[in-house]
């Protein structure tokens, strides 16, 4: 070809040009969809009093591991901020995209605001020089909002009314004064029903049982309190998050082997480090029945004593929590599960409780939501009749009362017609929503559970006719003391819960951790249509005060005389009439 070439040049059917052509740029090199470096959960170590728990969580998003999640929503960003559809960001394009920093305090905060002080650039953005940004180098430019995206907090303080609230109800129900309960006290706040119940729907809140406004009172500032303050409380640090392979070797012989190690011979025997059998035989590598710091250290690198996954959703109904260890082998290694909710399960090794909780807010949208409604009031002042704004808009005062909404015009002016519609706006704040629902926290907190908390066994903020008829089962169980029948304040022993939540609900997660809020409704949502509907006080039982029907027809279904209809009765009672 090169031969023809000349050939042709002789002839004059080629100019000069062909050897004078300018030299061809270097192909722009590839740029790959950075691979984000997201933990994929923790491993966290919780030092029970009677044994060390290692628990592996994983953490998921509406399902999906993080940086699956992470890089669909980058990738629904770029296309939104992709006005001309190519399949890349050319200059105007790329400054409107969401600033880095601005984003990471998205994640954080639910508030947006541009930075202006170091703006997004086709220079900063083009890794590869080819003039336009393509979706990995968008991906890559989000570091510091990648940073954000998930963190561990460390352990929260102690409630500073967990104490005050057991310390008023065990009194109360202590009648002989003794500071110990026997079954009959205990039965007796059954009595409570007929003297406190002021609103009459069968169950006892905690404003009921003390007298106060207990769920007001929990949010107030609290007065700040001096060393020598009795009810000042600091959280024991016996829980500790590490990302999932990176428990150090230190911890194990500086907090483990310390802790458990009491005759400090340097060794763990099965009476001090309390594992199951199978556990500790697995570890016991020489069968001295002694566990050295290197032996010990296997049970730092090699499978957890229990493994779960925590998914989150925008949704609270659609948080869960999946335990991944078999039923089998949990019961061998000493655990109980019992699941409160899809998103809540409590897990019991001895006396000691593991809350695992992926928790989030009934609202919807939260913070994110309200700060989109206080911009949509702004653009409804503003748009007026003509349904959108404009630069012209912006005149007078309303340039400085409106700026903050300015800011928008360019960045949410999808079809860049120099109108910014009702539904753009709404688009513009909806692609931030799913950052500040992906944002997520790990919170350990150890709490000492209130007496009442641990009579309320569904967790509803009250305690319900079958709750206060077990309440004597369910304390005695947790008395560490033997022989005597009694409970004392020693059956309260402190929780450990893991609660995976969105950054902004993390302080409303602390909050409500432990305290029902008996100011809500509850509904029941199980069962047969008329057994919810009879259910008024959503206590999972209907009394005979409840029930609708007649006295013959309420004893056919309450098959165990106890003067309730459980969900199981209702059940089995609407199964054999449908047949």
């Amino acid at each position: 070809m090169f031969h023809r070439m000349l050939s042709l040049a002789g002839l004059g059917v080629l100019g000069a040009s062909v050897f004078a052509a300018p030299p061809v740029a270097p192909a722009p090199r590839s740029i790959e969809m950075p691979q984000v470096k997201l933990p994929d959960g923790y491993e966290v170590v919780v030092l029970a009093p009677h044994r060390p728990i290692r628990a592996r969580v994983a953490v998921r998003h509406e399902g999906l591991p993080l940086n699956e999640r992470w890089s669909a929503v980058l990738r629904d960003t770029f296309k939104a901020f992709d006005r001309d559809g190519d399949g890349s960001l050319n200059e105007r394009e790329t400054a409107l995209i969401f600033n880095d920093t601005s984003l990471a305090q998205l994640l954080v905060n639910a508030y947006y605001y541009p930075n202006p002080n170091n703006p997004p650039t086709l220079a900063k953005l083009d890794a590869n020089g080819d003039g336009k940004v393509g979706l990995a180098e968008f991906a890559a430019y989000y570091k510091n909002a990648t940073a954000k995206l998930i963190q561990s907090y460390p352990p929260q303080d102690e409630a500073p009314y967990n104490a005050q609230t057991t310390e008023a109800l065990f009194k109360l129900m202590d009648a002989n004064g003794d500071s110990r309960l026997t079954k009959a006290e205990v039965e007796g706040v059954q009595t409570l029903l007929a003297t406190k119940d002021t609103d009459e729907d069968e169950c006892l809140n905690v404003n009921e049982l003390l007298g106060v406004d207990f769920y007001n009172r929990q949010f107030r500032v609290q007065p700040a309190r001096g060393p020598s303050d009795p009810t000042q409380a600091r959280v024991p640090q016996n829980v500790v998050a590490f990302d999932i392979g990176t428990i150090p070797g230190t911890f194990m012989q500086a907090r483990v082997m310390v802790e458990y190690d009491k005759n400090k011979d340097q060794r763990l025997s099965r009476a001090e480090c309390a594992f199951d059998d199978a556990t500790f035989a697995r570890l016991d590598l020489d069968k001295d029945g002694l566990l050295t710091g290197e032996e010990l250290d296997a049970w730092r690198t090699g499978e957890p004593d229990l493994d779960a996954v925590l998914s989150l959703s925008s949704k609270a109904a659609d948080c869960k929590v999946t335990i991944r260890t078999d039923e089998k082998t949990l019961a061998a290694r000493g655990f109980t599960v019992k699941t409160l909710d899809p998103g809540r399960v409590v897990i019991r090794n001895g006396r000691q409780p593991l809350e695992l909780w992926a928790f989030a807010p009934s609202y919807q949208n939260g913070r994110g939501y309200q700060l989109k409604q206080t911009y949509a009031y702004m653009f409804t002042q503003l748009a007026g009749a003509k349904g959108y704004i404009s630069d012209k808009d912006f005149t007078g005062n309303a340039a400085v009362q409106f700026q903050q909404i300015r800011v928008l015009l360019d960045p949410a002016d999808f079809d860049t017609d120099g109108k910014l519609t009702k539904a753009e706006f709404d688009r513009y704040f909806d692609l931030q929503q799913p950052f500040v629902d992906m944002a997520m926290g790990l919170i350990p907190t150890v709490q000492t559970p209130t007496l009442f908390q641990l009579l309320d066994e569904n967790k509803d903020g009250r305690l319900g006719v079958r709750e206060l008829r077990t309440a004597w089962t369910r304390l005695r169980s947790l008395e560490p003391s033997g022989g005597e029948d009694i409970v004392s304040r020693a059956a309260i022993l402190p929780a450990v819960s893991l609660r995976l939540s969105r950054s902004i609900d993390r302080s409303y997660a602390n909050q409500y951790a432990y305290a029902g809020n008996p100011t809500q409704p509850v509904v029941a949502n199980k069962g047969p249509k008329w057994f919810v509907k009879m259910d008024r006080n959503g206590d999972g039982d209907v009394s005979r005060i409840e029930f609708l029907g007649t006295k013959s027809e309420f004893d056919a279904m309450d098959a165990d005389r106890d003067n309730l209809i459980s969900l199981d009765e209702a059940e089995s009672f609407d199964k054999a009439n449908r047949k």
